[in-house]
């Protein structure tokens, strides 16, 4: 099966070469640095509701996908065959893709939302495009990315269908419990990753996977490094808290002309960045204890920022909230 799979990439590298830049495109749409700049543009400048609803999907889906990555820790094709160009490179396991199954539960929530025909359409063309670019660049088997779209289409009716009874038992808790709810949330999604660690024992990675991988992208691999992990864990737990104290306060997002929410949006943005990258000095690029509390911190400072800093600052701005 395997080599099948791999002969299908290498057919697919070599006789469509020209599919390299669109499909690293969509790729693209499928990494959390999109998701990042998706979210605070529904949030801050559309529909704070469904930015909300977006940004804790994608938290429960990362989180989840990490978990899963783990238990069947299994390689990406470049890391096995000599034949596959890698394209891109990715330290952690292929199984089940993170951009398929992320791609599903984006577009999928969207498409519920609009409830347009067309819509749907543009929303599985998007799902296939984005889990296919992960075959086509060598660093998915085919089989990762149709195990990744059924993921998340569980996780996202999964989400439907608890987030309208969950949603009012905790909004009907006081401030302090739902923050507390959102924090064991956030804890469960990266004990849930650090569960499937611990199941490993004293499994390792294969040195010839670190090998392969090493020689054919010029990065080393760490797939049992829970960064990713922690880091979905963070922005959940920031996120939900944030949108918490948000709404208790009342303003869950400033109104304002096109050129108002363009502005809004460049100034959240940019506090967004310098938060990520700036306390991204402070964080250990080793699996240490300290790594990962720094790295959960960091995140959640990033959410936090998103759901209640920025729209803090847009309502009490006359410049960024219009003067209205």
């Amino acid at each position: 099966m395997a080599d099948i799979q791999i002969t299908l990439i290498q057919t697919l590298q070599a006789q469509a070469a020209w599919l390299e830049a669109p499909m690293r495109l969509f790729s693209f749409l499928g990494q959390p640095e999109f998701y990042l700049l998706v979210i605070p543009i529904l949030y801050w400048c559309w529909d704070p509701r469904l930015g909300l609803r977006l940004a804790l999907l994608m938290g429960i889906s990362g989180g989840l996908n990490e978990a899963l990555k783990v238990a069947f820790h299994l390689p990406r094709p470049y890391w096995v065959s000599p034949e596959v160009r890698a394209l891109g490179s990715y330290p952690s396991f292929g199984l089940p893709s993170a951009h398929a199954q992320g791609a599903v539960a984006l577009w999928g929530l969207l498409a519920f939302d609009a409830r347009r025909r067309w819509f749907w359409a543009f929303a599985a063309v998007m799902a296939f495009l984005i889990g296919g670019s992960r075959v086509v660049l060598g660093v998915h088997f085919p089989t990762d990315v149709v195990a990744g779209w059924a993921v998340g289409v569980v996780v996202l009716l999964g989400f439907l269908a608890l987030e309208e009874p969950v949603g009012r038992r905790v909004a009907a808790l006081p401030l302090s419990r739902q923050v507390l709810v959102a924090f064991a949330g956030s804890l469960a999604l990266a004990l849930a990753s650090f569960a499937a660690l611990a199941a490993l024992g004293d499994w390792q990675v294969p040195a010839s996977w670190a090998a392969g991988a090493l020689e054919r992208s010029g990065e080393p691999i760490h797939p049992l490094f829970l960064r990713d992990a922690v880091t979905a864990s963070g922005l959940f737990f920031g996120f939900a808290a944030g949108a918490a104290v948000e709404h208790r306060r009342g303003s869950m997002c400033a109104v304002g002309k096109g050129s108002v929410r363009l502005l809004r949006y460049i100034f959240g943005i940019a506090v967004t960045g310098a938060i990520w990258f700036g306390l991204g000095l402070l964080v250990p690029p080793d699996p240490l204890a300290a790594t990962y509390l720094l790295q959960y911190l960091r995140a959640a400072v990033a959410g936090a920022w998103v759901s209640f800093g920025a729209p803090a600052v847009f309502a009490r701005t006359n410049t960024l909230r219009g003067g209205e």
